[in-house]
């Protein structure tokens, strides 16, 4: 039956549905187009309009969810990635790829369910690759936006530092497109040779660093591994 979720700080309650059988070729995160194969969508309101979802802006981009569906057969459960935002309704939780396929055993449809938050590590099943730092089209030296592909949690902050340790700053979340981070005008035209990144996870407890000269956050659509967790 229909009903708004119920969210708590580590996951919540509610309707667990099914949007697509393929795999993620775009959506809210702007990850753009995808192998992952176990993603969902994730609610934008618990009530019509009051925001108080947990897509937050899409700060939740790049969690992964145990989700647990109640079926005839008992409760069923698959691990996804957030990487789209519900159309809204009465939605909880929204499927993609396989996952659908393996916990709703009773046909597509809605469930009764419930999630939680987990770490994405050890569930290669919701990654394409390993984690990066991806630079927006459009990008360039005067307008840049980056954001985290396959982390092993939301992103929390992104700092930069240049190689002499004279300069140093963040990158403010942007917003615009949602899971982005701006990379500010010191850093993109900085005169250092090369910049330290660091990103920082929600977990509290795990970061990832990359190199890069302050040219390289120009060039749209390139991406640069990170070292880390």
């Amino acid at each position: 039956m229909p009903s708004y979720p119920s969210v708590e700080t580590n996951g919540g309650t509610g309707n667990v549905t099914m949007y697509d059988t393929a795999p993620s070729s775009g959506g809210a995160c702007n990850y753009g187009a995808t192998n992952v194969l176990y993603y969902a969508a994730m609610s934008v309101n618990v009530q019509p309009g009051d925001g108080e979802g947990q897509w937050q802006g899409g700060r939740i981009c790049g969690q992964c969810v145990n989700v647990t569906a109640l079926t005839s057969q008992g409760p069923q459960s698959a691990v996804v990635r957030i990487m789209d935002k519900c159309p809204d309704g009465f939605c909880g939780i929204d499927l993609g790829g396989l996952a659908p396929v393996a916990i709703m055993l009773d046909g597509f449809g809605r469930y009764a369910g419930t999630w939680t938050f987990v770490s994405c590590n050890g569930h290669p099943e919701v990654s394409d690759g390993s984690p990066s730092l991806f630079v927006f089209a459009g990008s360039n030296t005067f307008w840049s936006r980056v954001q985290v592909r396959n982390p092993p949690a939301p992103v929390a902050s992104i700092a930069w530092q240049d190689g002499a340790g004279a300069a140093q700053g963040s990158f403010p979340y942007a917003s615009d497109p949602e899971n982005s981070f701006e990379v500010p005008a010191a850093a993109l035209q900085s005169a250092a040779a090369e910049l330290r990144i660091t990103v920082t996870y929600t977990d509290g407890s795990s970061s990832a660093t990359v190199q890069v000269a302050p040219a390289e956050l120009a060039a749209p659509n390139t991406s640069y591994p990170l070292v880390g967790p």
